[in-house]
Order: structure tokens, then C-alpha cells, then sequence
């Protein structure tokens, strides 16, 4: 009887923990809904993705990169500040006008130029 209201703690910090979790995907939902395919900054350098053709926005407070395709799915991964991924690791940056990508597996480094800035 006495870890009872242990048990209780324990739930409801589960509880809290889940709903920060759910509160935080909806916002990065949110925020990829924002960045419109038609009005992105930045554009698909050509051969970076064959099939789809792909548009970036960078969020107002330069924390996150949205990726939005014409038939309007967008996901959003970090900006300026390295993140892995099935075991790769990533850092999205701006060069000039260019919107670049820095991948390291295997101990080798990769740079790719994701796409360049309208009118450039």
C-alpha cells in the first residue's frame, strides 16, 4: 500500500512529459505549415532531388530549416547547429546566398549545396 502514491508520481510525471513531447511536435507542424512553396527564399539547386522538386525556409528566429515540396509536404530539421539522423550527422548553414549541407558518416564529411536564394 505504501508505493501506491508513488506509482501516482511516477504516472503523472509520464503524463507531463508525454504532453511537452506532443506540444513540441505540434509546433514544428506549425511551423512547416508557415513556409509556403510558392513564396520560399530559397530554391532546389538542380540534381540535389531528381524527382521532387523541393523549396526551403529558414524560421524568423534561425533555429530551424523547413523543407516544403510543391505538393505541400513540408518537415523542418535544425538550422546552423549540428543533429543526427539515422546515424549521420548534419549541419544545415547559409553560404553567401547558398542554403548548404555538412554530413559526416563514417568519418568522412560530405558538402552539398541544398539550394540558392531567389534571385540570386
Amino acid at each position: 500500500m505504501r508505493c501506491i502514491p508513488g506509482i501516482g508520481v511516477v504516472a503523472l510525471l509520464g503524463l507531463s512529459f508525454n504532453s511537452s513531447a506532443l506540444a513540441t511536435i505540434k509546433d514544428e507542424f506549425q511551423r512547416a505549415q508557415a513556409c509556403d512553396y510558392y513564396n520560399a527564399e530559397y530554391v532546389s539547386d538542380v540534381g540535389v532531388y531528381k524527382d521532387s522538386k523541393v523549396r526551403f525556409c529558414i524560421s524568423a528566429d534561425q533555429q530551424e530549416l523547413i523543407y516544403v515540396m510543391a505538393m505541400g509536404t513540408s518537415w523542418v530539421v535544425p538550422f546552423n547547429r549540428q543533429y543526427r539522423s539515422k546515424g549521420i550527422l548534419s549541419l544545415n548553414t547559409l553560404e553567401e546566398n547558398r542554403l548548404v549541407l555538412y554530413q559526416k558518416e563514417d568519418g568522412v564529411v560530405t558538402r552539398k549545396v541544398l539550394g540558392r536564394q531567389r534571385g540570386s
